[in-house]
């Protein structure tokens, strides 16, 4: 009897540690190699933003100057992979936490699968979008013109607006769930070439995960307003692309943060 209640327990304690849930954190543009996959966040990209966050974390690092869709050692794409397939699959689920670029990554990765997460065996619940960069950031756009294309590492030339956007399928998400935490603190100067409401680095027609950029105040499925000089002015509707929301505990307007701030509401 003793020997058989044992190994109840011991099923029961296998069983746990197999569902159990992990967060994964995943990190944007950075001037630091943070390559790793495991426990620790390398660099500290995260510092201690990811508090708010209970439970097991993962830590998917790789070098912030390279472009976030490339695999390879120290790349985003490959170290994703390893981190998803060793801690998402065979019946552990996960959570993502993205950050700027870092949200270009998984959100690239999620629709280079060929199918869905889950089909594909990945127990991945949501991915939290912090000021999401996956839509590009002007900023990078206008470095690019003022240096005629020769500013920027790699990561800032993935980062322009139209090579962004045309980078996959926004649309598809891998049947996950993409929601989007944006923030309005900006900052005299990046504010004046980010149109709408911005972070300082993105602005929200990408932290809100919006079909095309133009400058939005609103974080919501839909939006339209009138843009032009009268009588040109037309009204121009914004949706955002499927499988991607805004996340339900926040109002339309965002949070009042910045985009390093941000990085502390992974709870969502």
């Amino acid at each position: 009897m003793r020997s058989i209640l044992t190994g109840i327990v011991a099923l029961l304690f296998t069983a746990g540690i197999s569902a159990q849930t992990h967060t994964v954190f995943i990190h944007g543009k950075s001037d630091k190699n943070h390559n790793g996959v495991g426990t620790t966040d390398v660099n500290n990209y995260w510092g201690t933003s990811t508090s708010s966050v209970a439970g097991s974390k993962i830590f998917v690092g790789y070098d912030g100057t390279t472009d976030p869709r490339t695999y390879g050692a120290s790349r985003a794409q490959t170290n994703i992979t390893t981190a998803l397939t060793n801690n998402c699959k065979s019946g552990k689920t996960c959570k993502i936490v993205c950050h700027s670029a870092g949200c270009y990554a998984i959100e690239f990765w999620l629709a280079s699968l060929g199918g869905t997460a889950s089909s594909k065996g990945f127990g991945i619940t949501k991915v939290t979008a912090l000021a999401a960069a996956s839509g590009g950031s002007e900023l990078a756009s206008a470095l690019n013109g003022i240096s005629f294309g020769f500013g920027g590492n790699a990561m800032d030339k993935a980062l322009i607006v139209g090579t962004a956007r045309g980078a996959f399928n926004h649309n598809n998400t891998g049947g996950v769930t993409v929601f989007h935490v944006p923030g309005y603190k900006g900052l005299i100067g990046a504010s004046a070439i980010l149109p709408g409401e911005d972070d300082y680095a993105v602005a929200y027609h990408s932290s809100c995960g919006y079909n095309k950029a133009g400058g939005l105040n609103k974080c919501q499925t839909s939006l339209t307003q009138s843009e032009g000089i009268w009588p040109f002015n037309s009204n121009v509707t914004y949706t955002q692309y499927s499988g991607h929301l805004r996340a339900p505990s926040l109002t339309a307007t965002g949070l009042y943060k910045d985009h390093g701030e941000i990085k502390s509401e992974g709870n969502r």
